[in-house]
């Protein structure tokens, strides 16, 4: 064997394991990041909280600390919660004098059914439910916002549009924005 053959070919070895482990590298860097958009909603959901503030047209005094009335947020699929967060208290707190604000940490209960079910599910929701307890029957909403988190690293965020809110319930069923962040899941 002629040596300088031998030298060509450790030359071509070395080439294509370099540009191997170049393709390798790309390749991991690449679908790594696509692993990392997709992994969180795949999680199963441990835990999930909800802070909320709604405001509503007031012009009473509403600057109270509701200990033992509080509210929740439902996210509902066919008439039946797939998932609920609620406190037992809330703030009011007048903004101005013609509207005041309803606010609350809602959080899961450690025995909801929405336990142990990916994150992802909750993009089935038909509409979502809110209810402050202290709230009058028939208020006008005027603008809200609530943001979710799931797993301490999944969060959504929900603008509540204006509405008249009925029997103390807003609903929210203009969902499309919601969870633009899922669509990335199958």
């Amino acid at each position: 064997m002629d040596p300088n053959f031998g030298k060509t070919l450790s030359y071509i070895i070395v080439f294509f394991g370099t540009l191997c482990v170049l393709l390798g590298s790309i390749g991991t860097y690449y679908f790594g990041k696509q692993v990392e958009a997709i992994a969180p909603y795949k999680q199963k959901i441990r835990t999930a909280t909800a802070t909320v503030n709604i405001v509503i047209k007031s012009k009473d005094t509403i600057d109270v600390l509701h200990i033992n009335e509080g509210g929740y947020i439902a996210f509902i699929k066919d008439n039946k919660p797939l998932l609920i967060m609620a406190s037992p208290q809330c703030n009011t707190k007048q903004i101005d004098k013609e509207s005041g604000i309803y606010r609350a940490i809602f959080n899961m209960d450690a025995k909801d059914s929405a336990i142990g079910k990916p994150i992802y599910f909750i993009r089935e929701t038909d509409f979502i439910q809110i209810e402050f307890l202290p709230m009058p029957e028939k208020s006008k909403v005027l603008s809200g916002e609530a943001i979710c988190t799931f797993n301490n690293n999944v969060r959504i965020e929900i603008n509540i549009l204006p509405q008249e809110t009925k029997e103390k319930k807003i609903f929210i069923s203009d969902l499309k924005d919601v969870f633009l962040e899922f669509v990335k899941v199958k």
